[in-house]
């Protein structure tokens, strides 16, 4: 890697070390000496790390592996370094959370029957929203692999055939030329990592 690269792996690590930092002290030295009671149960430390677990268990959801896996090939077949997709979805998806915290802290306290309710105006619209972008993103760029697959098939197969020699195959995989016909536009939405940050915003 690069040394700027080393700089923005580093810088990513650094922030990620930090939210834990905050979120950690903000639970044990803030939150936990008060006893809150939500629902019933005091919010102590034990509910603070299984909330902590079972959003690391959210994290590794099909949707979002596919989503990130799918755009750092997609990336990567532009010839690009996409070190950081994960991250810049994750961010995005959980600005969501930070959102909602954030507005209730303020006392917009309209939102707390809203995010307890299932069947609310904003669990349903909000359900809506983050499955249509998710699918149509997942189509999306589940579409361009598959271009991508068909048309280094199509020249692979011309190579056997003794159409290409080496430095033609090189050549035509590099203009990725399939994968622009194919999908226009389209195909140029997420154009470097910090693209995500929106994208997993929607999701969440």
């Amino acid at each position: 890697m690069t040394p700027k690269e080393w700089r923005n792996v580093l810088g990513m690590v650094g922030f990620i070390a930090l939210l834990h930092v905050i979120g950690w002290f903000t639970l044990i030295a803030l939150i936990a000496p008060h006893h809150y009671a939500v629902g019933g149960s005091v919010f102590g430390v034990g509910m603070g790390v299984t909330a902590y677990t079972l959003g690391m268990r959210h994290a590794f959801d099909a949707d979002h592996i596919a989503a990130i896996d799918n755009t750092t090939r997609k990336l990567m077949a532009d010839g690009k370094r996409p070190l950081s997709v994960g991250f810049w979805f994750s961010l995005g998806h959980s600005s969501v959370v930070f959102a909602l915290c954030l507005l209730l802290s303020f006392g917009v306290r309209a939102l707390a029957g809203q995010v307890e309710s299932d069947s609310s105006t904003l669990q349903t619209s909000a359900g809506l929203v983050g499955t249509l972008v998710s699918g149509c993103f997942l189509l999306l760029i589940a579409a361009i692999n598959i271009a991508v697959l068909v048309g280094i098939a199509k020249v692979f197969r011309r190579m056997r055939q003794g159409d290409y020699d080496e430095a033609e195959l090189e050549e035509q995989l590099n203009k990725r030329g399939f994968m622009n016909r194919i999908l226009g536009r389209a195909t140029k939405a997420v154009r470097k990592p910090g693209h995500m940050y929106p994208i997993g915003f929607l999701f969440g």
